[in-house]
């Protein structure tokens, strides 16, 4: 359930009507509301696990990879990849925010706080970029609205390698998928979506 809201809320928005959400989770409305008081406590508990998702992501990283660039390298990707920034900002402001988010997100600030800081200490990193940059970006790596998951997915990961040659200067990385052609865009922007 909690993964089919996301997804739902991540692609309409706070406004997206529970019926889609049962539907993608395979359940009746009731059975949602049985779980969840409503659709503000349904947000607070993705926001929850979402950010509990990132904070062991980063944390994990850090642990297990080789230097602290592999280790940025490997929270962006998966982050990205998952579409952790649809959400927030769909979201901000919409739900009052909980104790129990607070915590999280100052879990998942420190948890990013460290691999920036490492990423810096290795010499990987520009120092003129923050920890607050790297969570930003999350949510600026966010394809236009309307295209297929398959090619979604295939633009935020090439958003992200030029996100990524931007951090790092040094080793530029080929990019995946073709870039836009203006058409694509005018098609996108002007008529409402991919034809």
């Amino acid at each position: 359930m909690l993964r089919a809201a996301r997804e739902v809320f991540g692609e309409l928005g706070y406004d997206a009507p529970m019926e889609e959400i049962a539907r993608r989770a395979g359940v009746g409305v009731g059975t949602i509301y049985r779980r969840f008081s409503g659709k503000e406590s349904l947000v607070q508990r993705i926001m929850i696990t979402e950010t509990g998702r990132l904070t062991a992501e980063a944390v994990a990283a850090l642990a297990e990879e080789p230097d602290a660039w592999a280790a940025l390298n490997r929270y962006l990707r998966r982050a990205v990849a998952s579409g952790a920034g649809r959400l927030f900002p769909a979201l901000s402001g919409r739900v009052p925010v909980t104790e129990e988010m607070r915590a999280g997100r100052a879990a998942l600030n420190e948890a990013v706080c460290h691999l920036v800081d490492r990423a810096k200490d290795e010499g990987y990193l520009r120092e003129d970029v923050s920890d607050a940059d790297i969570s930003l970006l999350l949510s600026c790596l966010l394809p236009p609205p309307g295209l297929p998951k398959a090619q979604r997915l295939t633009v935020a990961a090439r958003y992200l390698e030029v996100v990524l040659d931007g951090l790092r200067a040094d080793r530029p990385s080929p990019l995946p998928g073709k870039p836009f052609t203006q058409d694509e865009l005018d098609t996108l922007f002007l008529r409402g979506g991919p034809r």
